[in-house]
């Protein structure tokens, strides 16, 4: 298969003048590619990013969505020395190596976990079998359970343990002295459970002490995954906001859930990869989610979801805005998926 055009301008650019390359211009090719790339495209950049990886980490996540064992095995060999990562080498590494499902990478992966690369390290081995590292990982939870601060992303091994006593435990960590700046793996830990972690994972979201509308801590973000892990639709997700909206919930609270909704709808409608092989993209339209969220039932009532906001917030609220700039940029993405058809059609 051929490379993708963007990746033959990625290339290009590195070849002509790297200095010139921008940031914002390779993270938009870059993400071209990863939505609409291939094998052949993680095997033309894999060069680049060993040629000097310190400056290409941005082409990390190409390797892992669609390279293959023999790109992972590459990446840790040329990566790691002495067991640790050479130095300039992005952390992401680890991550990719795991995703990938290199299992020879379990124990340098394991060694990482304390470390500054831990958030890395851990999401990587939540991709292999753990099966060697059942008893280290109990034992580093039981380390730091009910700690406030702690290696965040630990907790999405406690189901490596093969412990099912650990999802209520991370429930109760999560609602006890873990601080809302480093709760982000026990979101994403409780989701990783299953439908054993449903009822609590949706219980969470609507809880203002987990502050799972938080963009600054990445809390929003790992919610929003959590939720892919899990499978929760849009639809499911509106009808809990419209009904806690409809309920006796005061006002704080129903601020807190329209908050923590408008959070999970940015990520929704920016689509962005999460890494995880267990959270698949949204499969909703952004026509449907129109649909869905701002279309009003009759012309006498704005009953969408600018519209319920409004009624339990000021309409001047900047959660109101958010809302109202989020449809506009789903009714651009819906006129882009129809200009796509067409054009596909001819």
């Amino acid at each position: 298969m051929a490379i993708s055009r963007a990746t033959r301008k990625l290339l290009e650019r590195y070849d002509g003048d790297p200095a010139a390359v921008s940031w914002r211009w390779e993270s938009t090719a870059v993400d071209v590619v990863l939505r609409h790339g291939s094998r052949s495209d993680a095997e033309a950049l894999l060069p680049v990013f060993l040629d000097d990886p310190g400056a290409r980490g941005s082409l990390v996540p190409v390797f892992a969505r669609h390279g293959d064992i023999g790109v992972a095995e590459r990446l840790l060999d040329a990566s790691v020395e002495a067991g640790r990562l050479r130095d300039g080498v992005p952390t992401g590494v680890l991550r990719a190596v795991g995703y990938l499902g290199y299992e020879p990478a379990e124990r340098v992966l394991w060694e990482h976990v304390e470390g500054d690369e831990s958030r890395d390290a851990c999401l990587g081995l939540l991709h292999l079998s753990c099966r060697g590292l059942r008893s280290e990982i109990a034992e580093a939870l039981e380390l730091h359970a009910g700690s406030n601060w702690f290696p965040e992303f630990l907790p999405v091994l406690a189901s490596k343990t093969g412990d099912p006593s650990w999802l209520g435990r991370l429930v109760e960590w999560g609602e006890g002295g873990a601080s809302t700046d480093c709760n982000g793996g026990l979101i994403l830990g409780i989701a990783v459970h299953g439908d054993a972690g449903r009822a609590a994972f949706t219980r969470l979201l609507w809880n203002p002490h987990w502050e799972a509308y938080g963009g600054g801590t990445g809390s929003d973000y790992w919610a929003y995954a959590g939720a892919r892990v899990l499978g929760l639709g849009m639809p499911e997700l509106y009808a809990e906001l419209v009904a806690r909206l409809d309920s006796d919930t005061d006002s704080d609270g129903k601020r807190h859930c329209v908050r923590t909704f408008t959070a999970l709808l940015s990520h929704w409608v920016d689509r962005r990869w999460t890494g995880l092989r267990m959270a698949p993209d949204p499969d909703e339209s952004s026509d449907a989610l129109c649909a869905l969220l701002f279309e009003w039932s009759s012309p006498h009532e704005d009953d969408s979801l600018t519209g319920l906001a409004g009624r339990v917030l000021d309409h001047d609220d900047r959660l109101v805005t958010r809302l109202y700039h989020l449809e506009a940029t789903l009714w651009n993405e819906a006129r882009h998926e129809l200009e796509l058809r067409v054009v596909a059609s001819r």
